[in-house]
């Protein structure tokens, strides 16, 4: 959720402590937000969190870096560390 209403981002990377989604909506850094991750096996995990970066690149480095944000999570449940014991992360 982001402001109220929900938006769409992509995972970028992943690790036990956080992760960075890549989005054309950014929060601000100190938002508490709550994120839905989608599984490949249609699962679903839910991942609270406050962000602590968000960056947004100048049109001409898109294709370079990514814009985004970094969630660190907090009372991570443990589904998710089962998902990344599946990366090798």
């Amino acid at each position: 959720m982001l402001r109220g209403t929900s938006c769409t981002g992509f995972t970028y990377d992943v690790s036990p402590g956080g992760l960075f989604v890549r989005s054309a909506r950014l929060p601000d850094p100190g938002t508490p937000l709550t994120a839905l991750l989608h599984l490949p096996e249609g699962k679903r995990i839910e991942l609270k969190g406050r962000v602590m970066r968000a960056f947004r690149v100048p049109g001409s480095l898109r294709q370079v870096v990514p814009s985004g944000f970094s969630i660190r999570l907090a009372d991570t449940p443990e589904d998710y560390f089962q998902f990344l014991a599946t990366l090798g992360a």
